[in-house]
């Protein structure tokens, strides 16, 4: 935890007056440097400080100092970690610097504060609590709010990556990972030699991450991912390996047999926990926790196998998050897009997804799949849409004032490869990566005290793939091939692993590591409590409308109890129930103040 301010005159909340920024961390991996020029604060960790030329006698803060000295604020795009920087200069200047990807603390600021928390910062003198209504209907449509927005008017965070400045009245962003102008490249490097170079550098990101420790986690989905860790951890770590699986009861949509099976082959003290669809209960704390409203399909996922893991805690649990990422997904909607632009049918489609776009097709029917489709393949950088339609958002809000403005990157059609590449940097890694898998997962992980390190985001790794033709990532025979669904997604690193891993886990269709969202809705009881909960907040007076929520939830009543409905039908409607609650809890406990919420 960490709270700081602008200008010196200005005063910490009621609770930290009379004290330095020193005397509010609450990091156990903090650590100072004070030079002529500059004051340097570093939370967090730096895992490739070796291969920078540093040793274990250079603490963190010295580390970044003699950086900035080398090279400015660019230099930090050498680094490997999860840490804020931030810098106090003798002018007055104030610098904040994130990581690549935002793994370590979230950082909300107003003109006056900066704080690794929404709670912390609400708690500054003068702090205004208007509500940010249009990027809270973003939030109903996307599930999150994207950076530098956030829930609170005048209110921003600082995105992944990036370097907030400040000197008196004057704020400026800068990106050091600049995306803009990556293109597809081509090699004259072999399969073999490629893979022989990926592997290693993987093998050397886990090894960087654990060190010398001897009490290693790792979260075990039983896909490539999370095996391809497993599989290269083992391959040159012999000591005891604590593996974490999650489940859903009574729903075949599970992995931990697969799970067990990968325990079993590489021979790890193995847990697991089942999620039942109570775990919703505990969604207030989540929300006070994470600061903006947040829904994600895989969030409960990292809530129960972080709070699994109880006290017992190994030094270093590894995630395979990011991966698919990494190499890029969405293949398939790419080349139907960019197949629809260069053949003159992408007008068409349009029309088509304008018609379905209406109340009367928002049901379990042809149609809904049909415009479930166009919404991916049309929409191709702006990242999944789980949540309210713009159609349906109108209805629900007091005033059309209130909707969120899109703003939607031009797609990069010169060729499919320019497409995907586009499409790889910024929508897989600038929105899903560092605002949405990322985030979830750190601050789950956080949550609860656990150490969380994840390899394949590691520096080298991105540096090597962006250096990877991208029929290296999405093999296809052709673009008309790839657009029929006959492709392989992360080529290389299957390519790599295959031979590695069990066929059960190489041979098995992709499942995701998201929850079944219906099993939060599924008992009838819970259902009616958060029902009222919602019926009750002061949301349904100040932005929602009351009766067009009632609406919602008999039609939700109804339909819990058919069979038979579309999986991605039940899965969205279900991400909309939990939208509307998080963002019921989200207004009572940061916009009229309540505390210790319960449902």
């Amino acid at each position: 935890m960490f709270i700081g301010r602008f200008n010196s005159s200005l005063q910490y909340p009621k609770d930290y007056q009379d004290s330095h920024l020193e005397d509010l961390v609450t990091d156990e991996n903090f650590y100072c440097c004070k030079t002529v020029e500059f004051k340097v604060y570093f939370f967090g960790m730096i895992y490739n400080r070796f291969e920078l030329g540093y040793t274990s006698t250079d603490n963190n803060a010295e580390i970044v100092a003699k950086l900035y000295k080398n090279g400015g604020y660019n230099a930090f795009s050498s680094l490997d970690g999860t840490f804020t920087v931030m810098f106090y200069f003798a002018d007055g200047t104030i610098a904040v610097i994130r990581d690549h990807h935002g793994t370590h603390s979230q950082v909300y600021y107003n003109d006056k504060y900066f704080a690794s928390s929404l709670s912390l910062l609400r708690q500054t003198p003068d702090f205004s609590i208007e509500p940010n209504y249009s990027a809270l209907g973003s939030f109903l449509t996307i599930g999150y709010i994207a950076t530098p927005d956030s829930s609170f008017k005048n209110v921003f965070k600082l995105p992944a990556g990036h370097v907030l400045i400040t000197k008196g009245n004057d704020c400026e962003v800068k990106v050091i990972f600049n995306t803009d102008n990556i293109e597809p490249v081509t090699s004259d490097k072999s399969l073999e030699s490629l893979s022989e170079e990926y592997g290693y550098l993987h093998k050397e990101a886990i090894r960087r991450r654990i060190g010398d420790s001897h009490n290693v986690g790792i979260l075990l989905s039983g896909g490539y991912d999370s095996g391809c860790n497993l599989a290269a951890l083992r391959s040159f770590y012999g000591g005891s390996i604590y593996s974490y699986s999650i489940g859903f009861k009574g729903d075949n949509w599970t992995e931990l047999p697969l799970a067990r099976c990968m325990s079993e082959t590489f021979q790890t003290v193995h847990q697991e926990y089942e999620i039942n669809g109570s775990e919703i209960m505990n969604l207030p704390k989540i929300v006070e926790y994470l600061g903006d409203p947040f829904v994600e399909g895989g969030l409960m996922v990292n809530y129960a196998a972080m709070s699994m893991i109880g006290d017992s805690k190994p030094d270093i649990i590894l995630g395979g998050d990011g991966s698919d990422q990494y190499f890029g997904t969405s293949g398939r909607e790419v080349a139907l897009h960019y197949l629809a632009a260069k053949y003159g049918v992408k007008l068409i489609l349009n029309c088509i997804y304008k018609i379905l776009n209406r109340a009367p097709f928002e049901k379990n029917i042809k149609p809904y799949r049909v415009r479930f489709h166009l919404d991916k393949i049309l929409h191709i950088l702006d990242g999944d849409l789980f949540g309210f339609p713009t159609f349906l958002l109108k209805d629900l809000i007091l005033s059309e004032d209130f909707m969120s403005i899109s703003h939607s990157l031009i797609p990069d059609l010169r060729s499919f490869e320019h497409l995907y590449t586009q499409h790889t940097y910024k929508s897989d890694i600038e929105k899903i990566i560092n605002q949405v898998i990322l985030f979830k997962a750190s601050k789950m992980a956080s949550m609860f005290g656990n150490h969380i390190a994840f390899p394949y985001m590691d520096t080298t790794l991105y540096q090597f793939l962006q250096r990877l033709p991208v029929e290296y990532k999405c093999r296809g025979n052709s673009v008309t091939e790839i657009a029929r669904g006959h492709a392989v997604a992360k080529f290389l690193l299957k390519y790599r692993y295959k031979p590695i891993l069990p066929e059960v886990i190489t041979t098995k269709k992709k499942q995701g590591g998201f929850a079944p969202m219906p099993i939060f809705f599924k008992d009838a009881a819970q259902r009616a409590k958060l029902a009222d909960f919602i019926l009750s907040s002061s949301v349904t007076v100040d932005y929602l409308r009351k009766d067009k929520i009632e609406e919602f939830i008999r039609n939700y009543d109804k339909e819990a109890t058919e069979t038979g409905k579309w999986f991605w039908y039940n899965q969205n409607k279900a991400i909309q129930y939990f939208n509307l609650l998080s963002l019921s809890v989200w207004w009572e406990i940061f916009v009229k103040g309540e505390k210790n919420i319960s449902f």
